[in-house]
């Protein structure tokens, strides 16, 4: 995934290539790999013939590998190739792989999604989770994924569904109606982080943008999954790390009086710091979209 730079005075600069955003998404992918497993699934499901007739897999915007090795766990004769723009993302795969025995069949491919779709060869599945809304032209980019599949062949898109939700039982932290205020702070950023992108484009909803590329759409649902109280160790520095992100990444978008509160939940000395609390749990949900050719 690329970079991005900065709009309007505030940042929307994620670096995806540093070594502490490698390691929070694949902190993350693994708290939260129900979910993908469930997608995985369902795609594996839908291969004609069942996995053992697809050959090759595109991982587009990779990240650290834990989906990517998921994918060559679920399609046991496919090869598999991670695509990420971060080296250091792509290194993070590599060492994921040969610690799961799957090094022989995972082979890693730095390349800009924005530019370099179209030199990534054919495939019989192709694989794009939370990487598509990171380049400019959604649009161009699903048309250019479509001319990788060989006919038949199957997108699995996942993409944004409700925002990560840590919840705790304790009410007392900010006005009514935070999470929503943040939500719409988080909206506010999305929208900046977008404009930024090289040759941006106004997009419409997925599945329309699919069918105008050519595709059928097969699945259109949202998937879920919660992560109950108390929160394992693991899970309670993801939910940390998550706070922090967005702490960080709304400073120029939200409230003060909001960011106060986040403020107050990261606060290891309060009462209401979720470091001390066992009441946190956190919800998630990602949409999936599977397309076939």
């Amino acid at each position: 995934m690329s970079e991005h730079s900065h709009r309007h005075g505030h940042t929307t600069h994620v670096d995806f290539d540093s070594p502490e955003m490698a390691q929070h998404a694949e902190r993350e992918a693994e708290v939260f790999g129900a979910l993908a497993d469930g997608a995985i699934l369902t795609l594996a499901e839908l291969c004609a013939g069942g996995s053992g007739n697809v050959g090759r897999v595109l991982d587009l915007g990779s990240g650290p590998g834990v989906f990517t090795c998921a994918l060559a766990e679920h399609f046991a004769s496919a090869h598999i190739v991670a695509v990420d723009g971060s080296a250091t993302m792509l290194q993070h795969v590599a060492a994921r792989a040969s610690r799961l025995g799957l090094a022989d069949r995972i082979e890693t491919r730095r390349a800009e999604l924005a530019t370099d779709i179209g030199s990534l060869g054919h495939a019989d599945v192709v694989w794009a989770s939370l990487a598509i809304h990171h380049i400019g032209d959604e649009a161009a980019a699903l048309r250019s994924i479509h001319g990788l599949l060989r006919p038949g062949g199957l997108l699995a898109l996942i993409e944004i569904g409700e925002p990560l939700r840590i919840l705790g039982t304790d009410a007392t932290i900010g006005t009514p109606g935070l999470w929503e205020r943040l939500d719409a702070a988080s909206a506010a950023w999305f929208a900046d982080m977008r404009a930024d992108l090289p040759g941006t484009t106004a997009s419409d909803d997925y599945p329309t943008m699919l069918a105008a590329a050519g595709f059928e759409v097969v699945v259109d649902k949202m998937l879920a999954t919660e992560i109950n109280a108390p929160l394992v160790a693991r899970a309670r520095d993801l939910a940390q790390r998550h706070l922090e992100g967005t702490r960080a990444r709304l400073a120029g978008h939200a409230d003060h009086a909001d960011l106060a509160a986040l403020d107050e939940l990261l606060d290891e000395s309060s009462e209401y710091g979720i470091s001390k609390r066992d009441d946190i749990t956190m919800r998630l949900s990602r949409h999936l979209y599977i397309a076939r050719a």
